[in-house]
């Protein structure tokens, strides 16, 4: 039989009671009404973080910090209506709270628009609106909204068609470790389009994409090399 080694229960119970103390100060903060902390609360309920997981109890503390117009509130409680966590499914009320961030520059909820605008889902179809949003998050540095916006110019969708913008926002996002973006941008070089024409640099890019995980790239890759 092993020996019950003292000092590493009592490290244990020190540990287990530092974070029943932060969890507790955190329950205080929030109850208190600090939207912060009812966001970081409603987090950790939803991801089981320090507490069991509880999609009522995080919707809940999001409903609470967004209506104090808390655009992290809004815009978490806006996706929980979108996937229908904790409550059901409602593109509606989701595309409202999604609005309600992006009145207080949440990026997150930007790009969350416009992929509801793209897909018509709680509001009607509307590729114009979708590539405005797209654009807005875009701008900021949200790569999933730039390999959005290099979809839109190289498809034409929402904007008028320019291969050369979509290589601008795809390059963005491919330097932000998009594989997405970095497959597209040696479609792009591989049929010369916004930029000169090179299977060297589509080669170079089906490879990162390739590393990314993108199984399309690594089609696209073996048929330009055969």
């Amino acid at each position: 039989m092993k020996k019950f080694c003292l000092p590493f229960f009592m490290f244990l119970l020190c540990v287990s009671y530092s974070a029943f103390g932060q969890n507790a100060e955190l329950l205080r903060k929030a109850s208190a009404g600090d939207p912060a902390a009812q966001v970081k609360l409603g987090n950790m309920y939803a991801f089981g973080q320090g507490v069991t997981r509880n999609s009522q109890e995080a919707v809940k503390w999001f409903q609470k910090a967004a209506e104090q117009n808390y655009a992290d509130g809004e815009y978490r409680l806006g996706g929980v209506y979108d996937v229908g966590f904790g409550v059901p499914a409602d593109p509606a009320t989701a595309v409202k709270w999604y609005l309600k961030a992006a009145k207080q520059d949440s990026v997150d909820a930007e790009y969350r628009l416009g992929v509801m605008f793209e897909q018509g889902r709680g509001v009607e179809k509307d590729d114009a609106q979708a590539a405005q949003w797209y654009l807005r998050a875009a701008s900021r540095g949200k790569p999933d909204a730039e390999f959005k916006m290099g979809q839109m110019f190289e498809e034409g969708r929402g904007v008028a068609q320019n291969y050369k913008e979509a290589y601008k926002w795809y390059l963005q996002a491919a330097q932000q470790n998009r594989p997405a973006a970095q497959f597209h941008l040696g479609k792009l070089y591989e049929q010369g389009l916004g930029v000169p024409q090179s299977s060297t640099e589509a080669i170079k890019w089906y490879q990162r994409a390739i590393a990314g995980g993108d199984a399309e790239a690594e089609e696209s890759l073996k048929a330009l090399q055969n």
